[in-house]
């Protein structure tokens, strides 16, 4: 009986592995959605030639409102 550990206080998962909450379906589709955005900046990069990490111009598309009037 001398032998024997006392538990740990702190060991409170009883050194048993809890896992990832959500599962792997949740993490294989977070990673899908990740390569598909990152495809889309690859695409975009290459075929339309916009640049990655610049901000993107806009053309005079988006004009400063007076919202007083």
């Amino acid at each position: 009986m001398e032998n024997q550990k006392k538990p740990h206080p702190d060991d409170a998962f009883d050194k048993e592995y809890i896992g990832n909450i959500w599962g792997w379906k949740f993490s294989w589709f977070g990673l899908a959605l990740l390569t598909v955005l990152l495809a889309m900046i690859l695409y975009r990069h290459f075929v339309l030639g916009l640049p990655v990490f610049e901000g993107a111009d806009m053309g005079g598309i988006m004009q400063p409102i007076d919202s007083l009037r």
